[in-house]
């Protein structure tokens, strides 16, 4: 135990913060994308020519035109079609929406740490009902979905919020870099099910994952706090180095974000298209990659799972490279702030697009689709050096607020995808009728990445401060009033000469 004790005290509290937020980031993504994989196994399947099977590899019985294959048993199976299991997939993020911005705030007030524990808490103790309410009607399956979106929709901006008062501005790269955690979760959590659906059914695979996220949430609250300060372990010498570099970019006050001026910003307008298109991307393949993968190319359930899970196996280490080259680049000062930010625009927003448009005319080479998939979400970790990071750039008093707001916008094409993709494949479930969705997906990316190299920027905000902004506001105002013309009416005039 001594050695242990002497180890620890030698870790840096932040790098030990960076590894829970990673963990943080892979639990919230496991309770959002597990139905994405047991939905499958939970429902019966068709195919492009209306029969069940995946489109890709399903075989015509007899003179029947439609095609079939048998399904495999892993567990009762329901007859939801794709508009229900739609609503399904959306509604976690039907609840993010009105909670985003309530836990920046929140994080803001009274500490991240808190809000993380409980947006980790509450989402796992009723994804532990899923089994349990998928067999009374899919209406209940929805409300939960929607109460874990509510409650788990928090994690992200109570984060963000903590990374302002706990990182230097030189290290923000890698930190954000942990919220890459979240596509990992991707990885683990299709693996993981599919591993376990295949071996017991789809209802173990929500009891497993709960169990995990509970063990997570225990950790949490012994090993985190809000601030260096608050840290009973933290080292003189960390502190005040964190505190140093820092500097008065965070206030220690508790401040009101200045509403009216965050909404008429152009830069974080322009940051929250792009952050649009970031999380588009994302859910677009979090969300239904298993659909495609196994519904259409036509993987089992123990490889399909495993498979899904390679583009952000290579979305992880490409965003450690994208990270840490930014980072560099940023310390020996080789490019200013906001050149970093555009040009890392190109791989994080442009690569996608790209790879999508070649993925959609792979048909069914399954090899080419998956490899233009893997590079898509590879690129993509670039976004830990654009979208992910630039609010913290604009304003770090309000980076929880910022990335409240971020997410509630971020958290639309969460509920707006599915329903798109359940019309166009609700009758015929083929690689033509997915070819619309690739293409709409990069026509936003590339249009985030126009709008971001046109108008974004890498500067403090004037209402970073919220005081010295109001106060130069007013100074302003008193300014335009003075040099207003005073207009002197002609009995004015006349009273002014008798009394001189």
């Amino acid at each position: 135990m001594a050695l242990f004790r002497k180890a620890n005290e030698k870790i840096p509290r932040r790098a030990i913060l960076g590894v829970m937020m990673f963990l943080a980031c892979m639990f919230s993504y496991m309770i959002r994308t597990n139905l994405s994989i047991t939905i499958v196994a939970m429902v019966n399947t068709t195919s492009k020519d209306g029969g069940t099977g995946p489109a890709c590899t399903a075989t015509t019985v007899g003179n029947s035109s439609h095609k079939t294959t048998e399904l495999i048993n892993y567990g009762e199976r329901y007859e939801w079609n794709q508009h229900i299991q739609a609503l399904l997939l959306s509604g976690y993020f039907y609840g993010v929406l009105p909670a985003s911005i309530p836990a920046g705030v929140l994080a803001e007030k009274y500490g991240g740490t808190k809000v993380v524990a409980f947006a980790t808490l509450i989402p796992a103790v009723l994804n532990l009902l899923m089994p349990w309410a998928s067999g009374i009607h899919y209406g209940l399956v929805f409300a939960l979905r929607f109460m874990m979106g509510f409650f788990g929709g928090a994690v992200y901006p109570a984060l963000h919020a903590m990374i302002a008062r706990w990182v230097p501005p030189s290290e923000k790269g890698m930190f954000v870099w942990t919220m890459q955690g979240g596509p990992f979760g991707t990885v683990v959590t299709f693996a993981l099910c599919g591993q376990i659906i295949s071996a017991f059914g789809w209802k173990v695979a929500y009891y497993v994952t709960s169990g995990l996220i509970l063990i997570f949430y225990a950790l949490w609250v012994y090993l985190i706090y809000d601030t260096p300060d608050l840290h009973p372990g933290i080292t003189e010498n960390e502190k005040n180095y964190i505190k140093e570099q820092i500097g008065t970019t965070v206030s220690k006050q508790k401040v009101k974000l200045p509403v009216k001026a965050v909404i008429t910003s152009v830069p974080f307008l322009v940051l929250l298209w792009a952050h649009f298109a970031n999380m588009w991307g994302i859910y677009f393949i979090a969300t239904n990659g298993p659909k495609y993968t196994l519904e259409v190319l036509g993987f089992n359930m123990k490889s399909g799972g495993p498979i899904t899970g390679l583009p952000y196996i290579a979305r992880l280490f490409a965003g450690v490279l994208f990270a840490a080259a930014g980072d560099y680049v940023r310390r020996k000062n080789y490019l200013s702030l906001v050149w970093i930010r555009k040009i890392f625009m190109i791989f994080s927003h442009m690569g996608p697009a790209i790879a999508l448009i070649v993925m959609t005319y792979a048909g069914c080479d399954a090899v080419t689709a998956i490899v233009m998939l893997v590079l898509a979400l590879a690129f993509n970790g670039a976004a830990c050096q654009t979208s992910l990071q630039n609010h913290q750039d604009l304003a770090p008093n309000f980076a929880g607020s910022l990335y409240g707001i971020m997410n509630t916008f971020g958290s639309f094409p969460g509920f707006i995808i599915p329903p798109i993709i359940g019309a166009l494949t609700n009758e015929r479930n083929g690689i033509e009728e997915w070819r619309a969705m690739f293409w709409i997906s990069a026509a936003v990316f590339t249009s985030a990445t126009i709008l971001f190299w046109l108008f974004g920027s890498a500067e403090i905000q004037p209402w970073n401060d919220s005081s010295k902004y109001a106060e130069s506001t007013m100074a302003d105002e008193e300014k335009e009033l003075a040099e207003l013309p005073i207009k002197v009416s002609p009995t004015e005039e006349n009273e002014e000469s008798e009394r001189l």
